[in-house]
């Protein structure tokens, strides 16, 4: 019974992963911007305050698109020349390809020296599909507009959640029992998890801005095309453990061949792409989170990965915050202390 509860509960998880994932984001960004509401609640009134950090927020995250519109434009009309120019080198570096592509032409010569095509009058007529454009804009401005509007949901369910202040907490510590003991352990459980995971989230922010500052920087001195994208690609993946400093460290490497045709800048951008993600990992992590995160590695890369599997990159994102919330939720149950043991660092 419960393996078919636990199947479920799975299930259910994929299916409202569209709703889920959202509301799991604005409910840590609420925590996470919680300390400086407070503070500015004390001058101003709290929903006031709410709606300056909010629009704040968003207003930054709007200038930085404005000032990379430009590069993004040039970059989506050279897409489709740069996936070419990608899969032509990988032919061209990889001898087992040509290899294979030499293979496959000396057995089609070898059928058609078995089998000789038959002469015939007709004529081959090849239909070609008239690509819709029209069709197409209005798909790209659906997604848009989609977007946009869960953009907005969001932003007006993070200004809720800041602006009702302690009333779910409250609800939460009535609900988890008559007893004091109970409330006691509920509101120490639930100011050690906004805790950890404010620290967590402000942490992610401010070094996300700075590893995509340092590489932006780096990569225009290097003379890298869409310095300023690659910026924001790696503050944005660098939330992900492990899989999000892989993925641009791989990708600037192979912009670099494309671009410079040559393995010793190849080999340098993908260096320091390495050199500025693991100074963050190895030296500020351990210095400004402390305790915040004390989950040892193992369990972080299996809960990236099923995340990921389940929400797909929102799920990604996630995963750290699902974990120490479970990780704080077990050190104060005790039915549930053989998880909290799985999941520690020692």
């Amino acid at each position: 019974m419960q393996i078919v509860a636990f199947l479920l509960s799975l299930a259910a998880l994929r299916y409202g992963r569209e709703f889920l994932a959202p509301l799991l984001v604005a409910v840590l960004m609420a925590v996470a911007l919680a300390p400086p509401v407070r503070q500015l609640s004390r001058v101003v009134p709290r929903w006031l305050a709410s709606a300056v950090v909010v629009l704040g927020i968003a207003a930054m995250l709007g200038v930085t698109a404005w000032t990379l519109s430009d590069d993004i434009a040039v970059f989506s009309r050279r897409l489709p020349a740069i996936l070419r120019e990608v899969r032509a080198t990988i032919q061209s570096a990889s001898p087992r390809q040509g290899l294979i592509r030499q293979l496959q032409q000396a057995v089609t010569e070898l059928e058609q020296t078995a089998n000789p095509p038959k002469q015939t009058d007709a004529t081959k007529v090849q239909i070609v599909q008239p690509v819709d454009v029209q069709q197409q804009m209005m798909g790209a401005a659906r997604r848009a507009g989609d977007f946009t509007l869960q953009a907005i949901l969001l932003t007006f369910l993070i200004y809720f959640l800041l602006a009702s202040g302690e009333l779910f907490k409250q609800k939460l510590v009535r609900l988890s029992g008559d007893r004091l003991s109970q409330r006691k352990v509920t509101v120490q459980m639930i100011d050690e998890m906004t805790g950890k995971i404010g620290r967590y989230i402000f942490y992610l922010f401010w070094s996300g801005a700075l590893v995509g500052v340092v590489t932006w920087l780096a990569f225009w001195w290097m003379g890298v095309r869409y310095a300023g994208l690659w910026g924001v690609a790696a503050g944005v993946l660098n939330c992900i453990p492990y899989f999000g400093p892989t993925v641009v460290m791989v990708a600037s490497a192979v912009a670099a061949l494309l671009q410079f045709k040559s393995i010793v800048m190849m080999a340098s951008v993908a260096g320091v792409s390495v050199a500025i993600t693991s100074i963050e990992g190895f030296l500020l992590t351990p210095i400004f989170l402390g305790q915040a995160a004390r989950v040892n590695s193992v369990a972080v890369f299996v809960s990236v990965m099923f995340w990921g599997w389940m929400w797909g990159i929102p799920g990604m994102l996630l995963a750290v915050p699902i974990l120490m919330m479970v990780k704080t939720v077990s050190d104060h149950v005790e039915s549930l202390s053989s998880v909290s043991e799985l999941l520690s660092e020692r």
